[in-house]
């Protein structure tokens, strides 16, 4: 009868603490993006890495372990005054982008042509340019870089590194900038049922 009667109690105080029922009709109102755009199975509302490779392995925010490639060498070539003639002499250091895009294939590269402040405006950008093109001519012919990895631009004397009108400054000025950007291609992938082992 004791038993009973306590377990009538418990089932009273529970009734009487669950007296407030919740609305249930209310409609629920979403408020994250549960989207997934780049189909990697995180959604909007907790994606860092919105664009990584289908099929990669991710954490919990969509970022993989592919690497940003995004970098900027200044290339130690010297040119005669008013040429565009690579010496043979900085043929290694041209080389050693070579190597790092060969490394990297999924890289790319924009060889800049900087000028100093002497002379016109028009003929420093067009030697600029000349220097430029000499460069990326040399990574595709000599080195085998593919050509849709390459671009040349010149600037003429718009970015110099020391604005002051030095031959020092000239010199510093007068210089070859390689940027280098894209991804690094050693993905780790997803093992999927779709995977092969290779003989």
């Amino acid at each position: 009868m004791r038993i009973l009667t306590v377990f009538t109690l418990a089932l009273f105080t529970l009734g009487c603490a669950n007296n407030e029922l919740a609305d249930l009709t209310a409609p629920t109102v979403q408020t994250q993006d549960l989207q997934d755009f780049d189909q990697d199975g995180v959604v909007e509302a907790r994606e860092k890495c919105a664009d990584t490779y289908l099929g990669a392995t991710i954490d919990n925010y969509g970022c993989s372990s592919v690497k940003r490639i995004d970098d900027s060498i200044r290339l130690e070539v010297n040119f005669d005054n008013n040429s565009s003639i690579v010496k043979t002499g900085d043929y290694e250091k041209i080389q050693e982008i070579a190597d790092f895009m060969s490394k990297f294939p999924g890289s790319h590269v924009t060889i800049e042509g900087h000028c100093s402040r002497q002379g016109s405006s028009e003929y420093n950008q067009v030697l600029s340019e000349k220097r430029a093109s000499a460069v990326a001519l040399i990574l595709k012919n000599r080195f085998d870089v593919a050509e849709f990895r390459v671009a040349a631009v010149g600037y003429g004397f718009d970015k110099p590194v020391d604005p002051s009108d030095t031959p020092d400054a000239h010199a510093l000025n007068r210089r070859i900038v390689a940027t280098l950007s894209g991804t690094e291609q050693s993905t780790d992938m997803k093992w999927t049922i779709y995977t092969v082992d290779e003989e």
